[in-house]
């Protein structure tokens, strides 16, 4: 069978997908400079500002909540589409307001747009993305809202150098009417998604719509093993769909799994809004002119910090899928946390540069995994038949806790004072570290079937699944025994698949690993593992002959690699 390619049709789809990405960061990122023009042109105070800040991250949490339905019902592309024209609405109506009330108005539509793109958009790309680049492209979208964020900067940059009065914000924030109907007119003409075009029985249709998104346009040539693949295991899946809430739900309630599942995804989503990104994004020029900087110096500097969160999206995008995500999201979150202390010291000190210091390299940090990985784990984790309420679930949290912090944040500083309020959200960030490596497996590479995902995720935290790893070596050591250690990079995954009960849990007389532990720790000698034909191109040739690999034949047996001590030339 063929390779996939990357086509010129999943280059579109991403891209235009990605318009709906810029908009969410142009219309949450605008409002930092233009609630300076918004206080001088209305003479607002702090409570009202707040209000303009957060009614779009309300209204954003709404549209979160009840897109769900309309994904699994209409499709990915009618939500998006829609998406467009709430952005172009908001827009507009800010555009021509006559007062804070029409702002405010706007401001909420503009919060629907995004709760519903940021909904649809990220499993829209993943499920048409090849796996090879799937978190490569789904990073996409989170650098086109960094984009979105810096270009909202340097606009108000220049609406405050051009332009006077009411003119700044109106054209700020109005001008954005534009890239949402761009989007509306390319999304008439794009695909659905290939996943729910199975889920409503259109195969050969999804087959068709594969084909171009992998540049297959020869009628006569076979489909790639990755299509033949997407094809099998999502057409099985699609057997379970349910469009009940109520049974969805109780599919989460009954299996611990899935629950590991659904405190993963919303955990990550709390975790990037509580570490404090939109308190920096949103009320970035407030903080530098606290720190002591220039107020015209202030909403320049807005543009290089989100550039400077815009390098670290650039520089992690191709390492998700090289290095995985764990590799990325634990170090991301940790430096983020470090720099969120710098900034509580800068504010102690009054040392104005040291608070820009803070503020760069937090953005850096976070961009480097705490910014992409929430929305690439989200959007691959969900079985199918709970994909719709477990995206939406997510992104509600999302949406919630940014709403929590933007709604608070100014207060909170006038209350406790900024280096309490940056220390607090420091503590969240590392505690957040911390249970990312002990939560999170390792979900790049795979194709994530719903049979997969479960047994990715059948084991309580990585901490388990390590002492389980290290019991088993022990016990198989001794007298007679071979010493065997599983070559899988996801040892987890290869143990979940022995003996699962309905639960998720492994019985411990259906596992042959188990039974030999059982055996063991009833007082009798240890068992040998059993000696497996091999090929000489099994043999991992350049590792030291006593500890070379043996692997059992994958024609035969679908076990996993073990090391044996037993000879110096592995027979």
């Amino acid at each position: 069978m063929v390779s996939p390619t990357l086509s010129w049709e999943l280059v579109l789809l991403s891209s235009v997908s990605c318009i709906g990405g810029f908009l969410f960061g142009y219309d949450t990122g605008v409002v930092s400079g233009c609630v300076i023009f918004l206080q001088k042109s209305l003479d607002l105070n702090s409570s009202m500002v707040e209000v303009v800040v957060s009614s779009t991250v309300g209204m954003a949490a709404v549209g979160a909540a009840v897109s769900g339905k309309p994904l699994q019902i209409f499709g990915r592309k009618p939500v998006i589409a829609i998406s467009s024209v709430f952005y172009a609405l908001g827009s507009s109506l800010i555009a021509f307001a006559p007062g804070i009330i029409t702002i405010i108005t706007g401001r909420l539509l503009l919060g629907l747009g995004v709760g519903l793109s940021s909904m649809a958009i990220p499993p829209y790309i993943s499920e048409a993305a090849p796996i090879r680049i799937r978190g490569r492209l789904v990073s996409m979208y989170n650098l086109s809202i960094v984009v979105g964020q810096a270009i909202a900067c340097g606009i108000n940059i220049l609406c405050e150098n051009l332009l006077i009065g009411s003119m700044r914000w109106r054209l700020a924030m109005g001008i954005a009417a534009i890239p949402a109907l761009i989007q509306f007119i390319c999304f008439l003409k794009l695909p659905e998604s290939p996943r729910f075009l199975i889920m409503k029985g259109q195969k050969k249709k999804a087959e068709q719509v594969l084909r171009r998104l992998r540049g297959i346009y020869d009628p006569n040539a076979p489909n790639t093993t990755e299509i033949h693949d997407f094809l099998r295991d999502t057409e099985a899946d699609s057997n379970h769909e349910s469009d009940s809430l109520q049974a969805a739900l109780q599919k989460v309630k009954n299996s611990t799994t899935i629950q590991r599942i659904f405190r993963l995804g919303l955990g990550l989503m709390l975790l990037q809004q509580l570490s404090g990104i939109n308190t920096v994004m949103y009320y970035g020029a407030d903080i530098l002119i606290q720190a002591g900087f220039p107020e015209h110096q202030s909403v320049a500097l807005t543009a290089a910090l989100a550039i400077a969160q815009g390098i670290g999206i650039i520089s992690a995008s191709p390492l998700f899928d090289k290095f995985g995500r764990r590799k990325l999201l634990i170090p991301s979150t940790f430096a983020a946390a470090l720099s969120l202390v710098i900034l509580g010291f800068a504010f102690i000190t009054h040392t104005s540069w040291l608070s820009l210091i803070g503020c760069f390299s937090y953005l850096l940090s976070f961009g480097f995994g705490l910014s992409s990985g929430p929305w690439i784990v989200n959007a691959e984790v969900y079985p199918t038949t709970l994909r719709g309420l477990g995206v939406s679930s997510s992104t509600t949290v999302n949406w919630l806790a940014n709403y929590l912090v933007s709604a608070t944040f100014l207060t909170a500083c006038n209350k406790v004072g900024e280096p309490a309020t940056f220390f607090a959200l420091a503590i969240i960030a590392f505690t957040g570290a911390f249970w990312l490596y002990l939560a999170l497996p390792e979900t790049a590479g795979q194709a994530l079937s719903d049979h997969q995902l479960l047994a990715l995720f059948d084991a309580s935290s990585l901490l388990d699944r390590t002492k389980k790893r290290k019991n088993r070596r022990r016990g198989r050591r001794g007298p007679g025994a071979y010493s065997g250690v599983a070559q899988h990079d996801d040892n987890e995954h290869d143990e979940a698949n022995y003996g699962n009960d309905e639960e998720g849990e492994q019985s411990p007389t259906s596992n042959p690993i188990r039974r030999r532990e059982n055996f063991m720790e009833a007082g009798a000698a240890p068992l040998p593992a059993p000696v497996r034909p091999i090929s000489s191109s099994s043999l991992n040739l350049d590792a030291p002959l006593r500890n070379r690999t043996r692997i059992a034949s994958s024609e035969t047996s679908n076990r996993t690699a073990e090391e044996f001590d037993d000879h110096p030339d592995g027979v």
